[in-house]
């Protein structure tokens, strides 16, 4: 029954349909290098983000690297066309892997300076370290996990085109600054500023001579912007986002150049564009508060909040390929009010599942709800459908036709999507929903953006010992005590980390300690990758006991999980 149910799917899949408006949107993301201006450069549709080049006297500058070092290298190709001259300075608009991971890609030569804000390290080892595991799965499902290729036919990904897997590597800033750098780089004047927005992180290049603003993703792209991304992020202040605008609208610039999607000529234009960005998201926000205070829900905000037909007609700058204004009003709201509504009901809800069962037996039981399901189904309602189905999945997770009763309903509802991120839910979920989704696939493909041997080579030991704070299965450790020193000789650093009663506090500057280690930041980096173990580093004399017994280390050690565990299931609560 289960294969039958997983082959009705698949003809589904096969029979898929995209939303015209998105078919159309990918020939935006063609293939090419557009001259944008004078010396400025711009390679759109080699990756989900762009790369820039400018040319300068005796080098050229790279803003921005995509998001792996095949497409980095395939455009770097294409750029020596234009010039031989050596790479120079890498200029990082912020720490987004499609935005850092091709850098080895361009800095093919000795020397090579990276700008970035002072803050893109603490930005990217916080993404990285902190929430990477689930942010990897997420991140998955919102670029298209387990797709199929028919799923795939005609698509993008709002921003750029879809997004393809490969080597990722990292290379930490060596030049950063805090609000505003003036700097000649191979005799062409750049000013970068810091302009939160996207990121807290996110810097903007102006060349002063030439007009032309190299906006990364301050205008995010040729979409309505993801004030809230779905797969996770720290808030973005809607406020901050506009007010960076502004600033940037001030310059005059007569080209743009952003990091996702086609540059703008003409100044005029240009103004039209940042203008027209900046009201949609402040329009947004205004809104949202303005309801919010007159006691609106996140449900009612998002029904109730709609672009005027100005701004949402705005092609494409401003129309829902990526994000959504219903998803943007709930995150303002969380933002702002956090997730408690207002009604005590959800201050201790009866679990999950035991809410399922009760549903369930008062709406006559678990055949009558299925059918009840499926004639939504027939009726052409797929999301009563899915919400009808998940009360039977949460009562038992392996009601094989509850699962294919939601993935068809998923199936439904995504295929019809005009914005990627929700298309891309949707699908990955009915994938995973009737079994056809590798789960460990998903989970490597997680690992490979800040799992990569050059990312882990590139950051400190620090972020491991210190990342360790949450990975501490804190119930084995309730009457535990004790502290580990870790040196790294070839890196010359340092840490403590103390395990007291469920809490494990890091310190950079160790003092008394019960255990010692000492081992190489390249032993360290083989343990991460999975390519050895604390076991085998000890067996080979890779690390060392210093202080305590091994009995101690591996003690210690197995108070903690490690980084990447188990396959995660998003969908099947």
């Amino acid at each position: 029954m289960r294969l039958l149910l997983v082959a009705a799917c698949a003809a589904l899949a096969a029979a898929q349909s995209i939303d015209p408006e998105l078919a159309q949107h990918t020939a935006h993301f063609e293939k090419k290098i557009y001259h944008v201006a004078a010396n400025v450069y711009s390679a759109v549709g080699y990756s989900l983000g762009n790369s820039i080049m400018i040319e300068g006297d005796n080098g050229v500058i790279i803003v921005d690297t995509m998001s792996s070092v095949e497409a980095g290298r395939q455009v770097r190709e294409e750029f020596r066309k234009i010039t031989p001259k050596p790479v120079v300075a890498i200029i990082l608009t912020h720490f987004h892997p499609d935005h850092v991971h091709g850098v080895k890609a361009f800095a093919d030569s000795p020397g090579v300076e990276i700008y970035a804000h002072e803050s893109l390290m603490e930005n990217y080892v916080t993404q990285g370290a902190l929430i990477g595991p689930i942010l990897g799965v997420r991140s998955s499902y919102s670029f298209g996990a387990g797709m199929t290729a028919e799923e795939r036919q005609g698509m993008n990904f709002g921003l750029g085109p879809i997004y393809m897997p490969g080597t990722s590597t990292f290379i930490p800033p060596t030049k950063t600054f805090r609000d505003r750098l003036d700097v000649t780089i191979a005799g062409v004047k750049l000013q970068l500023y810091h302009a939160p927005s996207e990121t807290p992180d996110h810097v903007n290049v102006f060349l002063p001579d030439s007009r032309v603003l190299c906006s990364g993703d301050t205008i995010q792209g040729p979409a309505f912007p993801n004030i809230h991304t779905l797969r996770g992020a720290s808030f973005r202040d809607p406020r901050a986002w506009v007010a960076s605008i502004d600033a940037m609208r001030a310059l005059h610039a007569d080209y743009l150049a952003p990091s996702h999607g086609q540059p703008v000529s003409g100044r005029e234009k240009v103004e039209e564009v940042m203008r027209n960005y900046r009201d949609g998201i402040q329009f947004v926000h205004d809104q949202t508060i303005r309801y919010m205070n007159k006691g609106l829900t996140p449900d009612e905000l998002a029904a109730k909040i709609k672009l005027p037909p100005h701004l949402e007609n705005y092609a494409p700058y401003l129309r829902p390929f990526y994000g959504t204004v219903a998803h943007s009003v709930r995150e303002i709201y969380v933002g702002y009010l956090g997730w408690f509504e207002g009604d005590p009901v959800a201050l201790d809800p009866t679990p999950a599942e035991e809410s399922a069962r009760r549903h369930v037996a008062l709406m006559g039981g678990r055949d009558r709800v299925l059918a009840e399901a499926k004639g939504a189904m027939d009726a052409s309602d797929p999301q009563w459908a899915a919400e009808l189905a998940t009360y039977l999945i949460r009562v038992n997770h392996e009601d094989h036709e509850a699962r294919a009763v939601k993935a068809a309903a998923f199936r439904k509802l995504g295929l019809a999507q005009k914005n990627t991120n929700w298309r891309n839910w949707y699908l990955a979920s009915a994938h995973e929903l009737d079994g056809t989704l590798d789960s460990n696939a998903v989970l490597q493909r997680a690992r490979t953006n800040f799992g990569a041997p050059e990312t882990i080579a590139a950051l400190p030991a620090r972020v491991w010992v210190e990342g360790l704070e949450t990975r501490l299965e804190a119930e084995k450790t309730g009457d535990v005590h004790t502290t580990m020193a870790f040196w790294f000789p070839d890196a010359k650093e340092e840490y403590s980390l103390e395990v007291r009663r469920g809490v494990a506090q890091f310190s950079d500057r160790p003092g008394r300690s019960d255990v010692a280690i000492e081992m190489e930041k390249k032993t360290l980096d083989q343990i991460l990758l999975g390519r050895s173990s604390i076991v085998r580093a000890l067996n080979s004399g890779q690390m060392k006991v210093t202080k305590g017994t091994r009995g101690d280390v591996l003690a210690f050690f197995g108070y903690f999980e490690p980084a990447y565990s188990d396959p995660i299931a998003v969908t099947v609560r």
